[in-house]
């Protein structure tokens, strides 16, 4: 297939309010010059970064939706109906997680997890593809997974089986897409600098370690994938060796080596921070 032109086509991006999400938004404005449905529960910052990338010379409909819950995707696919958008690509980007014991997570979180990064992108990955499909239009559609999908990841137990689900099934249905002129990239990061993780004071511990990913860099790569319809990507040099070296060590070595790792970010997380750390979000 060749590659995917996104100029003056209508790109879905659900998570787009901050980290990765935004990332993407701002680069398919200034450099593909696509138009943008933004999906997030805040609908403030969604205003906001809309009212920025316009100045692009391109449109913006702003959704706010929140995926956790089961009737979102169906109104969210709903009001593209109404307004009579037909997406050329869509990024399913919204995802939650949890770092520290599993027992230490609330059944209502690993419910709003699940739905969050399993429920709804089926859903609309579905809904989306369909409409792809019956219109005779090809599309691009990327699924963003994690590394953590690829091997067991101790203190983020749940998330990690949320992601390698994400990992086999978007693999499995862009087979399936192939024939109708419809892509499907499943993108892997591995750490990335986000409001998600400064939340989880992931960042404490693995920001030192220079491991985590700029949102730009990671979503620069993203969108190259996407372009050039890969099945499958892994960002930065680091990550794809880590991914090689775990499959060569095998699963049980790799889930102790990691689930050490893990566990010193949770002891890095718990001490007191320093007078005068700051605790924003990476920009």
């Amino acid at each position: 297939m060749v590659h995917v032109n996104l100029k003056q086509r209508w790109v879905l991006i659900t998570g787009a309010s901050s980290g990765l999400g935004e990332a993407m938004a701002r680069q398919l404005a200034a450099v593909d010059g696509a138009h943008l449905v933004l999906v997030a529960r805040r609908r403030d910052r969604l205003e906001a970064l809309a009212e920025e990338l316009v100045q692009h010379g391109v449109k913006c409909h702003v959704l706010t939706a929140d995926l956790s819950e089961a009737a979102a995707v169906e109104e969210l696919f709903a009001a593209l109906q109404r307004e009579n958008i037909h997406v050329t690509a869509a990024i399913l980007n919204a995802g939650t997680t949890h770092f520290g014991a599993h027992h230490e997570l609330s059944w209502s979180s690993a419910q709003a997890m699940l739905a969050t990064n399993l429920q709804s992108l089926v859903h609309l990955t579905s809904l989306i593809s369909n409409d792809m499909r019956q219109r005779g239009e090809p599309g691009a559609l990327m699924l963003i997974s994690s590394l953590a999908g690829s091997a067991p990841v101790p203190y983020q137990s749940l998330y990690s089986g949320t992601k390698a689900f994400v990992t086999q099934f978007g693999q499995a249905l862009g087979f399936e897409l192939r024939p109708f002129g419809i892509s499907l990239t499943v993108f892997a990061p591995g750490g990335i600098a986000t409001e998600m993780t400064e939340n989880s004071r992931l960042n404490r511990y693995f920001r030192s370690r220079a491991v985590l990913m700029p949102a730009e860099v990671c979503g620069r790569e993203a969108l190259r994938a996407l372009r050039r319809r890969q099945s499958f990507a892994i960002p930065g040099f680091v990550n794809r060796v880590s991914m090689i070296l775990s499959r060569l060590v095998g699963l049980r070595v790799s889930t102790c080596l990691v689930g050490r790792v893990y566990a010193k970010a949770l002891k890095a997380r718990s001490r007191p921070l320093l007078s005068g750390t700051s605790r924003r979000p990476t920009p």
